[in-house]
């Protein structure tokens, strides 16, 4: 199953880096990243920054403390050798990654909704303007990435597996939650 994971980061990759072109290269991600939402680097090194948003307001560890009973979390750097590939990223203190935010354009929306691969199937109550939730079963049975369209925005949170497992660490409630905290600050 894992081989199968790299061969979708593979081919997101790919498919970011031509959705990206013009702006940056797509950066590739470890264990539970969101196929076709890579962030893209800028000049910094930074995830991809929409202008005019604060990532750091959108969601932070205090959020996903409420929603999951986990304490302990902070927000770490970006840092997509790591799986960190967001415009936030959330861990644990043994940095053991709990989530990540990416936020794009709007017109990025339907490129995951129609990528192949990141949609599983429509979440409603929608969040935004609409959402849904992945990937796809092809890539594992489990779903850990939801994604939502609110006007001119395109969200992805994804949650993680535990290392030493194949449990997720957020239920896809859970990341319906932290949607609905994101859609309620942009």
């Amino acid at each position: 199953m894992r081989t199968r994971v790299w061969q979708v980061l593979a081919l997101a990759a790919l498919l970011s880096a031509s959705l990206l072109a013009g702006c940056s290269a797509a950066d590739d991600t470890t264990e539970s990243d969101t196929p076709g939402t890579e962030a893209a680097s800028g000049d910094s090194g930074s995830a991809h920054a929409v202008a005019g948003l604060d990532y750091a307001t959108l969601l932070t560890p205090a959020d996903v403390e409420s929603v999951s009973g986990l304490t302990g979390l902070k927000t770490v750097p970006y840092d997509p050798k790591v799986g960190a590939g967001g415009n936030v990223n959330i861990a644990e203190a043994d940095g053991q990654l709990v989530a990540m935010l990416i936020v794009q354009d709007a017109e990025y929306y339907d490129a995951w909704k129609s990528d192949g691969e990141t949609f599983l199937s429509d979440y409603t109550p929608a969040v935004g303007d609409e959402s849904f939730i992945g990937p796809d079963a092809s890539v594992t049975p489990d779903s850990y990435i939801f994604a939502f369209r609110q006007g001119e925005y395109a969200v992805v949170l994804d949650t993680f597996f535990r290392v030493q497992g194949v449990t997720k660490i957020l239920s896809v409630e859970q990341l319906a939650e932290l949607a609905k905290i994101v859609s309620s600050r942009l």
